[in-house]
């Protein structure tokens, strides 16, 4: 069988999609916080072969769909049909299909890699349209986007865009204040962030913006918050997706840390730089949402227009806890579960142990804060 381009980076959000792969790496690859891309080089793919991969999906769609009857899969024939696969490729293209036809209903596609809408626009239309037109049961077709792409991007492209069936557009802005984007090296800036998300709602785009907590570390913490919510307020983000900063080793944020040029936040702190961005939140009705478990709270969600208020509280009453319990639960929701401080899970007996044990060996807080970071670094 055929097989076709599957990346490795995607949103959460889509972790049951069909992972279409329509240019390759990231055409900036520069910021100080990632290493996700730094092995490969940008480029676009072909139209010629983007579709050839899309036939290829339908292929093992139609397939798939050829052991499911009345909604029952013959788990038997999709199994020896995967067995009597070739090679590792068209396992991997199989598996993918088999979960996106079950767990999604093949309902959702992301367009990947980091900067997919770096391909020319007119382009970009033709493959999505060529995909509806293959997999007609799709309701939402995703795609990353940078800021400084997408501002370039003409208020008549987004429309075609979007006449062409992609809806939804992700775009890491991580934070609206120039300063931190520079200390990132992001490589665009707040007015770039606007322009842009301003365009994609006027063309009725549903769009991501990403937001992390804590990037600018202590020295730009305040700032982080007001900055980012000017820029969420001045263009009302359908989703605003939060990503908790943490510094990876091999960055060059990493090095900043131990030169002491960058002093990262607590988990503590980020939780508090998160209210304050929440708080400053005016006249939005988008979705705010935890939807990462690099998060510490996992329930900070909810429309702003009519669950702020509760947002806030949840958060606050987090933040209200005696020291003790706070730690108690970062340390359950970074080593245990991923659960909430609201209704913590039951430890069996001998993990209850190993819990106050870690508590009482770690009674300095830097030393607490190095143990959390050291488990954080694992999602990263």
């Amino acid at each position: 069988m055929d097989t076709f381009s599957i990346g490795h980076i995607r949103p959460p959000f889509h972790a049951d999609s069909l992972l279409l792969r329509i240019t390759e790496n990231c055409t900036w690859n520069k910021c100080n916080f990632c290493t996700l891309y730094k092995e490969g080089t940008f480029h676009t793919r072909t139209t010629e072969d983007i579709k050839k991969d899309i036939d290829a999906v339908a292929d093992y769609r139609d397939r798939i769909c050829g052991h499911i009857t009345d909604g029952k899969v013959d788990r038997t024939a999709v199994y020896d049909e995967y067995t009597a696969l070739e090679n590792d490729a068209e396992k991997e293209c199989y598996s993918m299909v088999f979960n996106w036809i079950t767990q999604d209903k093949m309902k959702t596609a992301f367009l990947q890699d980091a900067n997919t809408l770096a391909l020319l626009p007119e382009k970009t239309a033709e493959i999505v349209d060529y995909l509806r037109n293959k997999i007609p049961s799709l309701s939402t077709v995703a795609a990353y986007g940078r800021a400084d792409t997408l501002s370039k991007i003409s208020q008549e492209q987004y429309m075609l865009l979007k006449s062409s069936g992609l809806t939804m557009i992700h775009s890491g802005f991580e934070t609206g204040c120039d300063e931190v984007l520079k200390l990132l090296n992001k490589g665009t800036t707040s007015a770039q962030q606007i322009e842009a998300g301003t365009k994609i709602k006027k063309a009725g785009i549903i769009f991501n913006a990403f937001y992390m907590n804590g990037c600018g570390g202590r020295t730009f913490s305040q700032k982080n918050a007001e900055k980012t919510a000017e820029v969420m307020n001045a263009i009302n983000p359908d989703y605003i997706r939060i990503r908790t900063f943490v510094v990876k080793p091999g960055t060059k944020m990493w090095e900043m840390k131990q030169n002491k040029a960058f002093d990262e936040c607590t988990d503590i702190e980020k939780v508090r730089e998160l209210l304050m961005m929440i708080k400053l939140l005016k006249n939005c009705d988008g979705y705010i949402i935890s939807d990462h478990i690099i998060n510490l709270l996992p329930y900070v969600e909810g429309y702003l227009n009519r669950d702020k208020k509760k947002i806030e509280e949840y958060i606050q009453n987090f933040l209200d806890l005696p020291r003790i319990e706070q730690k108690r639960f970062q340390i359950l929701r970074r080593v245990y579960f991923g659960g909430d401080y609201e209704n913590t899970a039951q430890l069996e007996k001998a993990d209850e142990k190993q819990l106050n044990n870690i508590l009482q060996s770690l009674s300095d807080e830097e030393e607490f804060e190095s143990f959390i970071r050291s488990r954080l670094i694992r999602y990263i």
